[in-house]
């Protein structure tokens, strides 16, 4: 072999190890995601992060028959920087970036030192693959296909668009609250996008504070048209930014108090964020729910303040915006001109903390008692669980999104009067949060909420449709509809009702992954139903066997043609 052909394999075995390295780091960091909480230190992560691709490097070195000493040399190589960098870090001399980046560039550096050290074993020593690799690899490939398939088509289908905006052009016109506007009374604007918005987030604390009557409650976007919110629901705002500016000045008040939910990438980022700077620099108390922590400190408000959201998204968002301190384990974060709350219904709680604020503890208390909320705690943030991913949660998503098959084309019926709390349990609980369908409003045209919201509904009818629900104790009094599922017909916390008929019609730790997304407590909730999802889990393992069936069978086809091919 020529010098040159031996210094090519030198660099290609450099190149495999590295892309080995890079699999174990993002194979073994999804398993570790999964199992370890969301919320770790940077030191833990450094090392963790090291490991994985120390493993996936030395798996690689075994396929390709290096001998054990060899693959323990080269991990110590891998590792030794990282440990040397954690000594001045936790000295408090450099910080956890810096480990990381100066770590990453000094191990491959490591590594391209030992290899030329012991570049014999590198540059003559014939590290061939074992062909039988290959084989056994393929059949691995084809056996996962069709699960993979299916997986992929399932899970682009039911949530692909969970937040698009309708195909038709509606032109309908608000309910008109604004003619009622009190200058006597606090102004609160919750936003709204043309991307999308999630209708828990948006919808518990409007109807904490517009049920209260104390609160002059408005919903406002950048501009005019139909603001979609989670699972094809549509809602008219009740005016834009600029209308709103113009009923202020006209009624001679100022906005007291704006809330921000989880918008789903909004068009008009810049737009709002200006928006929302403006208006707080007037003094104006700012207020963000879940995910929506992310467009505040988009628009800086939120930099040198402690802030939190929901529990799946702090960790990108301590990544994103590190100017924040991020806190996990409360209901929310209240730091003078600025409040955060955690996950999705922790926003009754913000708005509940609005209304001590700008009313008083009495309003806040009897809003908390009208909504029946339980876990209203006057006058201070309750603490939540700090959640994170569990193996049980891994496989919960990943067996619903894939080969859940229960009923997944749902429609929600709009009926007149409905609470919106009401409206939020249905169109939130079976789609973004639990991961069982999709939903679509029912209705013949549009419908005016309890607290005067106005909804549109994307088909007129049921048809085509496994299962029809109708939300609100409203609905559920006025009469039955033929085969419809009425969701409200007590008294209760209205997302106690929807966890149930998810228990009861498909799962009980699917009722229970909802609420964990939901960040709702429910350990006095009565959840029934089967104690796992079996029928995916049958659906997976069948794939998966006829996957391998086909993968065998298809090697042993191909190998009989080959014999018969070379014996001619």
């Amino acid at each position: 072999m020529t010098q040159t052909k031996r210094w090519l394999r030198f660099g290609l075995h450099y190149l495999e190890m590295v892309v080995a390295m890079l699999a174990g780091m993002l194979l073994l960091g999804l398993l570790w995601d999964a199992i370890l909480p969301g919320t770790r230190r940077t030191d833990v992560d450094v090392l963790i992060m090291a490991a994985d691709m120390t493993i996936g490097m030395a798996l690689w070195m075994r396929v390709r028959h290096h001998a054990w000493p060899a693959i323990a040399e080269m991990s110590v190589a891998m590792i030794a920087p990282f440990l040397l960098l954690l000594v001045p870090y936790w000295l408090g001399v450099i910080s956890g970036h810096l480990v990381m980046t100066i770590g990453h560039v000094l191990m491959f550096v490591a590594m391209a030192t030992v290899m030329l050290w012991r570049r014999e074993q590198y540059l003559d020593h014939d590290h061939r693959l074992d062909p039988r690799w290959f084989g056994r690899a393929g059949i691995v490939l084809v056996a996962l296909l069709l699960p993979a398939s299916v997986s992929g088509v399932n899970t682009a289908g039911k949530f692909a668009g969970l937040y698009a905006a309708r195909a038709d052009a509606v032109t309908v016109r608000p309910a008109g609250n604004q003619a009622r506007h009190d200058p006597a009374k606090p102004t609160v604007a919750l936003l709204v996008s043309g991307g999308g918005t999630n209708a828990g987030d948006l919808l518990g604390p409007y109807e904490a504070l517009a049920g209260s009557g104390r609160v002059n409650t408005y919903v406002v976007s950048p501009g005019a048209r139909l603001a979609p919110l989670t699972g094809g629901l549509d809602l008219v705002p009740d005016l834009t930014f600029d209308e709103l500016d113009r009923l202020l000045a006209e009624r001679g008040d100022t906005l007291d108090a704006f809330v921000v939910p989880a918008l789903n990438d909004p068009a008009e980022l810049g737009q709002i964020t200006a928006w929302l700077r403006r208006q707080a620099a007037a003094g104006a108390l700012a207020v963000s729910v879940c995910a929506g922590a992310r467009t505040l400190a988009a628009s800086g408000l939120l930099d040198g303040r402690p802030a939190t959201s929901h529990w799946w998204r702090l960790p990108e968002l301590r990544a994103d915006y590190g100017k924040v301190g991020w806190v996990s384990g409360r209901r929310y974060v209240d730091d003078g001109e600025v409040i955060s709350t955690a996950g999705v219904l922790s926003g009754i709680d913000g708005g509940l903390r609005i209304l001590e604020r700008l009313v008083g503890m009495d309003a806040a208390r009897e809003a908390a008692s009208r909504v029946r909320w339980r876990h209203y705690t006057p006058g201070a943030s309750g603490p939540i669980p700090v959640s994170g991913w569990e193996p049980v949660d891994v496989a919960v998503v990943a067996l619903n999104s894939s080969y859940q098959v229960g009923p997944s084309a749902i429609g929600v019926r709009l009926v007149e009067g409905t609470g919106e709390l009401e409206l939020a349990s249905a169109f939130a609980t079976y789609t973004e949060h639990s991961m069982v369908g999709r939903t679509v409003a029912v209705g013949e045209g549009p419908i005016r909420s309890r607290h005067g919201l106005t909804f549109v509904p994307r088909v007129r009818d049921a048809e085509g449709l496994d299962r029809l629900l109708v939300p609100g104790t409203a609905a559920a009094a006025r009469g039955r509809e033929a085969g419809a599922v009425y969701l409200h017909t007590g008294t209760e916390f209205a997302f106690d009702p929807v966890l149930r008929d998810v228990a009861r019609t498909y799962d009980v730790p699917t009722a229970r992954w909802a609420a964990k997304m939901l960040e709702y407590p429910v350990m006095d909730v009565d959840l029934r139903g089967s104690g796992w999802l079996w029928p995916a889990t049958i659906v997976a393992l069948v794939l998966l066997l006829v996957g391998a069936v086909a993968a065998v069978a298809g090697g042993r086809v191909v190998r009989w043609a080959l014999h018969r091919r070379g014996s001619r």
